[in-house]
């Protein structure tokens, strides 16, 4: 009988040693997020020229690499006006760039958490807000001195295969 309690009272410690083990797994991985979405390399490339324009506050570049005008809507504006557009978001882009500077601190890296890439062809430009070309929609985590993380949302575009990407649109959210 000794011999039956020894045995019950060994599989009670197996087992809540056994549960203690697994608690502390689940504890020791909790809040680390999976591994980085895969980017195609030429975004890969945009991406870390225009957050290292972040975090050298080099507000030339961001301007250079921000805001899409498609052949076609350059072609519609009236004359004199594409300096106007481009002194304009210019502008934008500045303002930008303090305003999340104040609001989240200096830039310090980031990491791509999701991406989605769509072709819209040139016959489906009409319903496209932002033209034909290569669409690359990405979510980001970056973090910042201040509020340490934040939501990065880009829309880049490129016209063709070969041509560089612009940021169309994006938007900085504060982490929850």
């Amino acid at each position: 009988m000794a011999n039956k309690q020894t045995g019950l009272i060994n599989r009670h410690y197996i087992a809540t040693f056994l549960l203690f083990l697994v608690v502390l797994l689940l504890a020791c991985t909790k809040g680390k997020q999976g591994p980085s979405a895969a980017v195609p390399a030429d975004c890969q490339q945009f991406l870390d020229k225009y957050f290292d324009a972040w975090k050298s506050k080099d507000i030339a570049t961001l301007q250079a690499l921000s805001f899409y005008l498609s052949p076609q809507d350059q072609s519609r504006l009236p004359e004199g006006s594409l300096e106007l557009w481009r002194a304009s978001k210019n502008k934008l882009v500045t303002e930008n760039f303090e305003q999340v500077t104040r609001d989240f601190g200096d830039f310090k890296g980031y990491e791509v958490l999701r991406v989605k890439t769509a072709t819209i062809s040139p016959q489906d430009h009409p319903a496209a807000i932002m033209g034909s070309g290569i669409h690359t929609e990405l979510v980001c985590k970056a973090r910042f001195s201040k509020k340490h993380d934040a939501h990065v949302g880009l829309h880049l575009i490129k016209e063709t295969e070969g041509s560089q990407y612009t940021v169309a649109a994006w938007n900085f959210q504060a982490e929850p």
